[in-house]
């Protein structure tokens, strides 16, 4: 009897934990027109040299592994960008910076969050708000 009653409480709290997860990637306020429940990838472009934010530059995620693309967004003024929109699934983002900018170039996002010129020096990001990115000159 003593182990019917624990798997109850254990699947009650599982649920809780994925619940607890799947809302911290949830942007706190939705746009209007984004469905409340989607997640986004958000964070800011620097120039590590400067420390200054790098406007201008499109941000764009993937789904892991494939070249299907999830969102972009164009950094603004103050080096920051929004991606809304992604679904839970998407636990992993490919990260890929295609500048326009003067001096910056196309790359991935490295380990180290600086952009990197190869796939296979890159790496993946989970949904959510993110530390800062720093571009330079490839």
């Amino acid at each position: 009897m003593a182990s019917t009653t624990k798997r109850p409480t254990a699947a009650l709290l599982v649920g809780v934990i994925l619940l607890a997860l799947t809302t911290l990637s949830l942007p706190a306020h939705a746009r209007p027109g984004t469905p409340r429940d989607a997640g986004f990838f958000a964070g800011k472009l620097v120039n590590p040299a400067t420390g200054n934010p790098v406007k201008g530059v499109t941000v764009k995620v993937f789904r892991i592994n494939t070249d299907t693309l999830l969102g972009q967004d164009k950094s603004g003024p103050a080096g920051r960008f929004r991606i809304d929109g992604l679904a839970a699934a998407d636990e992993e983002l490919d990260v890929r910076v295609n500048g326009s900018a003067v001096h910056y170039e196309t790359g991935w996002v490295g380990c180290n969050h600086n952009v990197v010129p190869t796939f296979g020096d890159a790496c993946t990001y989970g949904q959510g708000r993110q530390t800062a990115f720093r571009v330079q000159h490839l």
